[in-house]
């Protein structure tokens, strides 16, 4: 049985629409005993309502590995900020970037114009946010303008990591990354398989076999470092293309590639 962990913005989703190809892959690949999933700096409810009648994920690493969900959606592993270093960061940086809080399993803002397939609560006080908190995000406006806010954030939050998405930023606590999400999801598999569980697909036993991860950015590099098997696609950057296992053109060629092993 195989894994592929697929990273949503850019990867999965285009121009708020998924290709018709990578949808059909997707049920294929499952059809036949494997698992899908996704590996994404949004929160759930940015995701699920939108994807529901699309796809049926098998897992969920979230707001940039800091919240993993099973298939029936119950939380695996989480890391969390805590409100007081919610307040430190909006004090400093609320005056020129939109911040958008990943808590509860939803967004939390202060903007109210439309956001796409974005599904989030507007506030109008911080005090509105509620649960754990397991990240931020912004936008920086161009990729170098992001590269000097995730150098300011590393300066000033030694508690948190920014995670460059081109010109957007995701933060996390300290440690936390796509990466660990995949660790974590490793761990759950490794259990299963020292428990000698596997799937029977048409009376044929599968066995975990690897797990592999596609994605677009920046801040994919700790999953695609972190998998048996990666995938970016030859328009990703340069530091993507030069460490993955396979460039493709779209998520159904990496399915295609990991039924053929």
């Amino acid at each position: 049985m195989k894994v592929l962990a697929s990273d949503y913005d850019g990867t999965l989703l285009f121009n708020e629409k998924f290709k018709e190809g990578d949808l059909k892959k997707i049920k294929e690949f499952q059809k036949v005993g494997n698992l899908f999933g996704l590996c994404s700096g949004r929160p759930f409810k940015g995701i699920y309502e939108f994807c529901k009648p699309y796809i049926d994920f098998d897992f969920y690493i979230l707001c940039t590995g800091a919240l993993v969900l099973n298939k029936e959606r119950e939380v695996i592993y989480k890391s969390t900020i805590s409100k007081h270093l919610l307040h430190k960061f909006y004090d400093r940086y609320q005056k020129n970037y939109d911040i958008f809080i990943q808590a509860n399993m939803q967004i939390y803002t202060f903007l109210k114009e439309d956001l796409g397939s974005m599904v989030r609560q507007v506030i109008t006080s911080l005090d509105e946010v509620e649960g754990d908190i397991y990240g931020l995000s912004m936008n920086a406006k161009t990729d170098e303008n992001a590269r000097k806010v995730c150098l300011d954030i590393e300066e000033h939050f030694p508690e948190l990591t920014a995670h460059q998405n081109k010109e957007y930023i995701d933060i996390t606590e300290k440690g936390c990354s796509k990466g660990l999400g995949i660790l974590k999801l490793k761990e759950i598999i490794k259990i299963l398989h020292e428990k000698n569980i596997a799937v029977i697909v048409d009376e044929e036993l599968l066995h975990l076999e690897e797990v592999a991860g596609i994605g677009d950015s920046y801040n994919d590099i700790p999953m695609l470092e972190t998998v048996d098997h990666s995938f970016t696609f030859p328009t990703s950057p340069e530091s993507l293309t030069s460490i993955v296992d396979d460039v493709v053109d779209s998520v159904e060629e990496a399915l295609d590639i990991l039924m053929k092993e």
